[in-house]
């Protein structure tokens, strides 16, 4: 049973990004939409639907026009609102793994965590080399992101976002600069931590996964949510026309 308390609140979030010599695009129109806790969130939809944008603005990244976003009590979109301290308990992890070159994978889990966390060297190193088990390479921490695979270098990128302890992992097309050997070992990592209980945001293309591990599926396309429900609900059932033809497109 999940918690009833939600822990990301979106109401009415509208973003529009408007392009020289173009006509405006309206990525987001009034969304509304909450994230309990220990819940598995997965957006679905084409390109272009908005997924990423809303992903984006649930921890700042991409500043919204209109609407609120709070998350676990406090108002993202509140000017008062420190986000650099806000986003230390919403992980992210990106498409592209956006890890230090010149950083061994250890070290790129432990700088983090010592300059933000304020944690000793001891600590975050400690830290760090636990969850390099967790996500299976414990043996690669003294690799440079060169040395290493697509998908070891996306599991430095979990541990890294895990080390910080956030509240919230938002997993942004995590798969897709992966080659298909090792989608289904990422994937399965990210099953394991909706297994634990970890509330996770998910932005993907893989309906297998969105199948087995959501607790809630979202369907986005245009910029708004058009279907939500169960995956049960959304892949055997969906009531949306739209949907329908997008399911049907791509299973």
């Amino acid at each position: 049973m999940l918690n009833q308390t939600p822990i990301v609140v979106v109401k009415d979030i509208c973003k529009t990004f408007k392009i020289p010599k173009h006509a405006p695009v309206h990525a987001l129109k009034h969304v509304t939409n909450h994230v309990e806790k220990r819940e598995v969130l997965v957006v679905i939809g084409p390109s272009g639907s908005g997924k990423s944008t809303f992903l984006r603005a649930l921890n700042g990244l991409q500043p919204i026009d209109s609407g609120s976003i709070v998350i676990d009590g406090v108002k993202l979109t509140d000017p008062k609102t420190d986000l650099n301290r806000l986003r230390q308990g919403v992980g992210m992890v990106f498409q592209h793994f956006n890890l230090f070159q010149h950083k061994t994978a250890l070290e790129n889990i432990t700088m983090p965590q010592m300059v933000v966390l304020k944690r000793s060297r001891g600590k975050a190193e400690e830290s760090g080399r636990r969850l390099l088990e967790r996500v299976g390479i414990g043996e690669k921490e003294d690799s440079y992101p060169s040395e290493l695979s697509g998908g070891q270098q996306q599991r430095v990128a979990i541990a890294r976002s895990l080390a910080m302890t956030p509240k919230v992992m938002l997993f942004d097309e995590v798969t897709s600069a992966l080659d298909p050997e090792t989608i289904s070992g990422v994937l399965d990592l990210m099953k394991e931590l909706a297994a634990d209980g970890t509330t996770m945001v998910v932005v993907t293309h893989e309906m297998g996964f969105a199948r087995e591990a959501a607790d809630r599926v979202i369907f986005m396309d245009g910029g708004e949510i058009i279907e939500e429900g169960t995956p049960e609900m959304v892949f055997d059932n969906p009531q949306h026309k739209r949907t329908q033809l997008f399911l049907s497109q791509i299973i």
